[in-house]
Formats: structure tokens, sequence, C-alpha cells
């Protein structure tokens, strides 16, 4: 019950311009409670706070002041533990916030990336804030659903706004750290960068490449001599992250968080529809498209005309991925290529069989 009136005062927050304490607003409530825990509790101690208060006829807080009768309030939050109760197993989130008592667990860390987003801009995309009492800069510790301990920091350079992220624990590769800050779905890989021993960015790639097919060259450009007067559209690094996939939980999402799914999707191999085009760059990171116009947008169009780890269409449901395939007339990768997206996938936690891997490519 120590957590009551925090927990309370913030659910009423969210709720006192409701008409109606309805079971769509439960539900809401419920949902975010259990995918965003407020600050650094766990669902867990949300719930017996909640019950725990309920079955004490703690009193309500009263700094938010609601517009429905007592009775009321309580019965929604009973609603909201009884809800909470029937959707476990609860997730697991992405990460969870942690007091400044575990700074001294970076002693002797050391930088492992530079975020390009300044705090505030790094606040509203994890919806959690920096600690801004330290003399030393603000900083935010959370624990990744790994159980690994990261702390972001800024600033770490004279001048420089950026954010700073360091491990805990040197021991964990520092490349699965960021994949799985990234996978998080709130930090475009377009904006962090990884630094080696010396804070320095390397330039080595996680997966091989294979380059454009020579013959699509220039396609992008104005009177290209590729689609007789077409010019295929190419996206820039800001409007790709629109098109990446993230996985959470073994599924896969889009950029708004929503399960991935190729249903209404078309691909010109695949007009009847169900399967979309999508890349894989060096990183492992994915990227598609429901939409694959002949001369007007391509694999080529997700990659800028950059080399890929992997290229093909995808077949999803609600998040499930039922096939992949490496179908691409722009890069024609051969199968080693492929492999790399299944394992890319498979490290993600994305349940991939064989069997669901369609090659077109002979070697």
């Amino acid at each position: 019950m120590d957590y009551w009136t925090g927990i309370v005062q913030r659910i009423f927050y969210r709720i006192q311009f409701e008409p109606q304490l309805d079971q769509a607003l439960v539900a809401r409530i419920t949902t975010a409670l259990l995918v965003e825990p407020i600050e650094h509790l766990t669902a867990a101690d949300e719930y017996s706070s909640l019950a725990d208060g309920l079955r004490n006829q703690a009193p309500l807080p009263t700094l938010v002041r609601m517009r429905h009768p007592e009775a009321a309030l309580r019965h929604f939050l009973a609603q909201v533990v009884e809800a909470m109760d029937s959707m476990r197993p609860w997730p697991t989130p992405p990460y969870t916030p942690l007091p400044a008592d575990y700074l001294g667990e970076f002693r002797n860390a050391r930088p492992i990336a530079r975020l390009a987003l300044t705090v505030n801009e790094v606040e509203g995309r994890l919806a959690r804030s920096f600690n801004h009492d330290s003399e030393d800069g603000p900083f935010l510790l959370l624990r990744l659903s790994s159980g690994t301990i990261i702390g972001l920091f800024s600033p770490y350079w004279e001048g420089s706004h950026d954010v700073i992220v360091y491990a805990a624990d040197s021991d964990r590769d520092p490349d699965e750290v960021v994949r799985e800050l990234t996978d998080t779905g709130r930090v475009e890989p377009g904006r962090i960068f990884r630094l080696d021993e010396l804070g320095i960015e390397p330039s080595a790639t996680r997966y091989e490449t294979t380059p454009l097919l020579p013959s699509f060259r220039g396609e992008h450009l104005p009177e290209n001599s590729v689609w007789d007067g077409k010019q295929v559209q190419y996206l820039n690094d800001a409007a790709r992250q629109d098109f990446r996939l993230h996985s959470y939980g073994g599924l896969l999402q889009d950029h708004r968080g929503t399960p991935f799914d190729t249903s209404s999707a078309h691909t010109l191999w695949t007009p009847q529809g169900g399967r979309a085009i999508f890349i894989m760059d060096h990183n492992g990171y994915l990227y598609s498209a429901p939409i694959h116009l002949l001369g007007e947008f391509h694999h080529s169009s997700l990659s800028a005309g950059a080399p890929v780890a992997g290229a093909g269409e995808i077949q999803a449901e609600a998040g499930r991925v039922l096939l992949v395939s490496d179908q691409s007339s722009h890069y024609r990768p051969a199968r080693k290529y492929t492999h790399q997206v299944v394992d890319s996938l498979r490290r993600q936690g994305i349940r991939i069989e064989d069997s669901q891997v369609e090659y077109h490519s002979a070697e």
C-alpha cells in the first residue's frame, strides 16, 4: 500500500475529464499499467498496492479534482485490479526505470553508444524522465527486459547535447545492448551510434551486404533510362523509420507498435495480396512496405539504393511471421543473405521455421 497514493493519483490524472468510467476506459488504464508501469514500479507493485489499498479502504488522493463520486471511483479501481488479474501472465516491459541508488553500478562502466538526441527528445521517446538533480548533468537509469542495466547521461562532450549510453555490465556484448534498446521501438536505429573501447564510433558492420544490381543505378534520377521516364522514390533516413519493423514478445510490430500484418499488402510477384516487400540492413534491422509499384516504389526505395544484407517478400499475420522469401529483382540476393535475415529474426525472438523460407535463388 506504500505506493497507493501515487498510483491512484496518476490514474485520476489520466481519467479526470472522462465523462464515463466504462469498460473501454478500464481496459485502457489496465493496458497502460501493464505495458508501461509507473516510474520504477513493476506491474506486481502496482497490482498489490491497488488491491491492498482497496481492501483497507485507503483514502483517495484529492490533488486531482474528480467529477465522479468516491463510490464510482473505487468501483473503477476495483475493475482495473480485476482486469489486471485476468491478464496474467503480465508482459515484461522493455525497460524499467531505476532510482539513483543504482549510480554506483556505473563506477567502472564505459560508454557503448551515442544517442543523437537531446535529453528532452529521449524523455519524449521513452516516456520516462531524467533525474536533473545531479551536478554532473541529467541521467536516466534503466533495466532492460534482459536484466541489463544501462545509464543514459548528458552531456558527454563539451558543447554537445547528445546522450551517452553506458552498460553497467562490462561483460555484456555492447551490440546486443544497442540492439535491445532499438528493438523497444522508441529509439530509431539512425539515431544511435556504437562506440568502441576508446569512445570512438566504429565503422564495422554486423551482416554482410550485397549491392544494387548495376542495371538499376540512377533509377531515382529525373529522366533516367531505367523506367521510361518514371522515377523510383528513394527514402531518406528519417522517412525510412516509418517502415522499420520491431520485435516485442516474439512478434513483429510496425513503427507505431501495431502488430505487423501483411494481409492488405501486395507485391509485383504476389498481386493477389498477402505479402509485402522488405529489406534488411547491415545491423539486422528490417524495413517493410505494403506497396510495390513498378518504376515507382521497390526494394531500392527502402534502402535508397544502398547495399542490403537481405531483401525479398515477407508474410505476417498479427505479428507472427508466416513466410520470408528472397524475391527481389533489384538485389537478387544469394541464399546466404536470406540466411542472415532468418538469423536476425531468430536473434530477436521471432519464430521462423526453415520450411517457412522460400528461395528463388539457386545459390
